[in-house]
């Protein structure tokens, strides 16, 4: 089973993105893409998005089936726009592996942004897999920014609890993946770790955004995993290619 984590900026580096996507669309059975959007229009870019992401990478993704999972509605990265449009996390799952699956809001609740985009909302989106007699949760999110850094604060702690207590309520065995915003020392991810094995930790990563990111701050995406499927890991890696202004996050299990 392989797994790929991203945050796809929006599409802002559309073609390698797509190209990226089908290089790896046969041997991939779950993507898990945040900062995704969809629009019902026919614009296609906004402010340097590509606002009809999903619908493009369901074109791409042809033996998958796609779930989008919105969170906010009406704004795109530099604020409110005048059509329809919608932001969220989204699945691409191979067509014989899905048994289920959902969506749960950790902060606020769907269109509840009161401000810029430190207001926004956040949910997880999970899938639940059937796969070689096994049952998995896969289950991915986009951790709150709030422009002052990947530090703690009370909403980060918040916010991981109720990951961590939505994941414990899922069947079989867990992978943990997406965007957290977090900085690998917080309290805010030892949470998340609670129970799990941090692949980020163990394999010495010690960059998640590649050149094209220029801060200084290198983490804030992360693949955790249940104990059970550690000594299952074929490979994982997180490697360097530009598709975004973060590296992909890449799981094989056997």
């Amino acid at each position: 089973m392989k797994i790929i984590s991203l945050n796809t900026f929006g599409g802002t580096y559309f073609n390698p993105l797509m190209e990226f996507a089908g290089e790896h669309a046969e041997t991939t059975d779950v993507f898990c893409f945040q900062e995704m959007f969809s629009t019902c229009s026919r614009i296609t870019e906004s402010n340097g998005a590509r606002v009809n992401l999903y619908q493009e990478l369901s074109s791409k993704l042809g033996f998958h089936s796609g779930r989008f999972a919105p969170s906010q509605d009406g704004y795109d990265f530099e604020g409110e726009i005048d059509f329809g449009l919608s932001y969220g996390l989204a699945q691409f799952v191979k067509n014989n592996m899905r048994l289920g699956g959902g969506e749960e809001f950790i902060i606020g609740t769907r269109n509840s942004r009161t401000g810029d985009s430190s207001t926004n909302p956040r949910n997880l989106q999970y899938v639940i897999l059937g796969f070689n007699g096994g049952v998995y949760g896969v289950v991915h999110f986009h951790g709150l920014w709030n422009g002052q850094g990947k530090d703690d604060s009370d909403l980060r702690l918040l916010q991981s609890v109720r990951v961590r207590d939505a994941i414990a309520e899922l069947p079989g065995q867990k992978i943990l993946c997406g965007d957290f915003n977090l900085n690998p020392e917080t309290e805010s991810l030892r949470i998340l770790e609670e129970g799990m094995v941090n692949l980020i930790k163990k394999y010495g990563i010690i960059d998640t955004r590649g050149k094209l990111y220029t801060k200084q701050e290198r983490y804030a995406d992360y693949m955790l995993v249940s104990p059970e499927l550690e000594k299952r890991i074929k490979k994982f890696e997180v490697p360097p290619v530009e598709v975004s202004d973060h590296l992909p996050l890449i799981l094989e299990l056997e």
